[in-house]
């Protein structure tokens, strides 16, 4: 399928320009990294970090934008029928390719941004060979990129052709780069260096795949994706001991490797919040839910360190993820897009303020917390009812009503709170759309007091917290006196 489509007229190119693209790519790629080790490098070398961090950002932006456009891989069902192109097989190629590819966006800022030779190592032994596959393999990108069958934007295959080429070129060079001015090698000899590469690499493979992968390989598969059963049960205890084992490991680590896990976990988040819109733009999909909006809030609060937005963000976006993990909205189609989306950027909006108060990169919460998520809550409530009364009013203009923070569907919110069906007794018509006013500060009250609930779990989370630290080390001084010398065990968190 893919050779024909190379060779026909109706392709991005013809046969003979097949290779052309992979050749300006490596040209560029050798041309670009040589400038900036030998004539920036090596005289001004804070310029030369200054432009690879510069690279970075771009190479970000064009991924980000890159998944609003066309893309027909997403049709790619193992055993599926999809426009009217019935998949025996996977194309396992393509998957490959793109799972390990997507892991560049998380880990090429981390290798520039901070000075993790994990990152590095994972940088130059991962990143660098599939991006490196993908330019070898460019015309089966490009045979997905080039249909005009994908939900996205659509760009002419010439234009898209070359927009590959330049994100292709980037994140080989940046990581070359890099490379070679720090002359990093892999430290082949030193055991703990091969240990945290073959522990951090599943791990990282496991959490940036992409949200259409295993549709592409395995299809939907006729597992039971369904509320209070197995899956839904073993998504919650998956999440709770992959949360816990990372606290254990990291809890006592140097403040620089907390950091990093915390600001790595934020990055896969807002790529992979992203990637939602390679199956369309419309304006449900607006990032306006909150836990849409925690992947952007946690790209401010994590890496610019906001202390107070991040007391905000804590108690506000894990009390709403907390309600869609425990009452999910799953998608009929087994291990689909829809239900990967769910689960990962879910367990990722719970996960990164989880992991980043218990490491103890920010304040506990105090009475004042309160101040800021009340005050933060109240802009965010406002801005929801705002813009979702406007497009709701207006609605038979754009084609599509919207739910944002689920105050304007009284449907949907019957099937979470029964009780809440006698606001029907007050209807107002605005427009072509019928809104309940009793519904909105039922909302906003009922949600202000699930978050002070969750305070006050928190606050006897921290107790739980000393007690077991007070415990710790009284057993420690327990070994230590019966042994007769010190104990390897660290006594005190690193801060």
């Amino acid at each position: 399928m893919w050779g024909k489509y190379v060779c026909s007229s109706e392709g991005y190119a013809p046969a003979k320009e097949k290779g052309m693209y992979t050749i300006i790519t490596l040209a560029a790629t050798a041309l670009i990294t040589a400038l900036l080790c030998v004539l920036v490098a090596r005289r001004f070398e804070a310029t030369f970090y200054k432009i690879l961090k510069i690279l970075t950002v771009a190479l970000g932006v064009i991924g980000l934008f890159r998944f609003m456009l066309c893309d027909g891989f997403i049709y790619v069902i193992n055993g599926g029928l999809m426009n009217m192109v019935f998949y025996e097989e996977a194309d396992v190629l393509s998957a490959v390719l793109r799972w390990g590819y997507f892991a560049c966006y998380a880990v090429v800022p981390m290798a520039v941004f901070t000075k993790s030779r994990l990152f590095r190592n994972l940088a130059g032994l991962w990143c660098f060979p599939f991006a490196l596959l993908s330019c070898v393999f460019f015309e089966k990108h490009m045979f997905y990129f080039a249909q005009n069958t994908g939900r996205g934007i659509y760009m002419v295959p010439t234009l898209r052709a070359a927009y590959f080429v330049l994100e292709l070129t980037l994140a080989m060079t940046i990581v070359l780069s890099l490379l070679i001015k720090e002359r990093h090698l892999f430290r082949i000899t030193d055991a703990r260096e091969w240990a945290h590469l073959l522990l951090a690499l599943p791990c990282v493979i496991f959490l940036t795949m992409p949200a259409y992968a295993l549709q592409s390989l395995v299809g939907y598969t006729s597992l039971r994706v369904e509320t209070f059963e197995a899956f839904h049960f073993g998504w919650i205890a998956v999440l709770a001991a992959g949360t816990l084992v990372l606290y254990r490991i990291f809890r006592f680590r140097s403040y620089a490797d907390r950091y990093h896990l915390c600001l790595f976990l934020t990055l896969v988040l807002f790529f992979h919040y992203n990637s939602l819109y390679l199956m369309g733009f419309s304006l449900p999909r607006l990032p306006i839910q909150l836990c849409n909006l925690a992947a952007f809030f946690y790209m401010l609060a994590i890496p610019f360190k906001m202390k107070r937005f991040f007391q905000f963000c804590f108690i506000v976006n894990i009390t709403g993820t907390l309600i869609a993990i425990l009452s999910p909205d799953f998608a009929t189609t087994g291990l689909g897009f829809w239900n990967l989306h769910y689960i990962f950027e879910h367990s990722l909006v719970l996960m990164v303020p989880v992991l980043a108060m218990g490491l103890r990169l920010f304040p506990r919460l105090t009475r004042r917390s309160l101040k800021y998520m009340l005050i933060g809550f109240c802009c965010y409530f406002a801005f929801c009812l705002i813009c979702g009364g406007l497009l709701n009013v207006f609605s038979d203009y754009t084609g599509e009503e919207v739910n944002y923070f689920f105050m304007f569907d009284l449907d949907k919110a019957k099937s979470f709170v029964s009780f809440i069906s006698f606001v029907e007794v007050l209807p107002v018509t605005l427009g072509a759309y019928t809104f309940y006013p009793l519904m909105m500060p039922i909302i906003f009250v009922g949600f202000l007091l699930l978050c002070l609930v969750f305070y006050r779990v928190t606050l006897f989370c921290y107790r739980v917290e000393e007690d077991h630290l007070a415990l710790r080390k009284a057993g420690i001084d327990l070994l230590e006196e019966y042994r007769g010398k010190p104990s390897r065990r660290p006594r005190e968190f690193q801060d």
